[in-house]
């Protein structure tokens, strides 16, 4: 359909429209003149009419194209919006993977003392909130994760442990028990003493919960000050309570 805004009148006067002026002139007694303006007047109608039809058609397509354009901007903004998700994902990802390192604390000073850490394995327990005898946390286990145990296997050496029935991969560091550990019953009452506090200094690192650490606390002072202690086998009598006794402790503590 062409633009009638663009529609220029034809020539009423000129000889192909005779046959209509002479019905004019038989029908309402109009002459040449008359009969010229009457079919002008209708043809200036009826381009009003389609002008009209046409300006609204235009507006409903330009309608249509804005919305349509806006619907495509639309899509690539969000398109854009999640590739730049997508990138500060993978940018999250690549940052996590980096190795870390913490800051120094100006004015800190280093430890008079510094002391050996439990094995990995001692260490993996305790997060696992598993039962883990108390000689790694002994001066003899914390040396024996220094010279024997840790520092035998390279960083990058797994291992494959079992936990809640399912098989992971882990540092061997992590899974493996030491060949020199003890049971709690063998171990020196004072050493026992002794190796409690590094146990609760390290369950305090894995993130205990503060209520489970008080309680510990307070069921290790009643095990230090428990008058069985003043019979001639009280101190083994106490060492073989708090074995049968830990294992409990432990299945309680871990959830489901």
């Amino acid at each position: 359909m062409a633009d009638p805004n663009l529609e220029a009148p034809p020539n009423y006067a000129s000889p192909e429209f005779e046959i209509i002026h002479e019905g004019l002139r038989c029908r309402y007694h109009e002459d040449d003149q008359q009969a010229t303006e009457h079919l002008l007047t209708t043809w200036q109608a009826d381009r009003t009419n389609r002008i009209t039809t046409w300006n609204a058609q235009k507006k409903v397509e330009a309608r249509a194209a804005e919305e349509a354009n806006q619907a495509c901007r639309l899509q690539e903004e969000e398109e854009e919006l999640l590739a730049n998700e997508e990138a500060e994902r993978k940018q999250r990802e690549v940052e996590k993977k980096k190795p870390k390192m913490n800051t120094f604390t100006p004015g800190l000073l280093v430890a008079d003392v510094l002391i050996h850490p439990p094995s990995q394995y001692a260490l993996q327990k305790l997060s696992m909130f598993n039962y883990v005898e108390m000689w790694y946390f002994s001066l003899a286990g914390c040396l024996d994760a220094a010279k024997h145990h840790d520092r035998s296997h390279a960083d990058n050496t797994f291992g494959i442990s079992k936990v809640d029935d399912h098989l992971t991969v882990r540092s061997i560091a992590s899974i493996r028990a030491s060949c020199h550990a003890l049971p709690d019953r063998e171990l020196p009452f004072s050493e026992f003493v002794k190796a409690k506090n590094c146990f609760l200094e390290h369950t305090k690192k894995a993130n205990w919960p503060v209520t489970n650490l008080d309680a510990l606390t307070k069921i290790f002072w009643f095990l230090e000050t428990h008058p069985t202690l003043q019979l001639p086998l009280g101190e083994k009598i106490i060492l073989t309570y708090a074995l049968c006794v830990c294992h409990d402790w432990h299945q309680e503590l871990k959830v489901g």
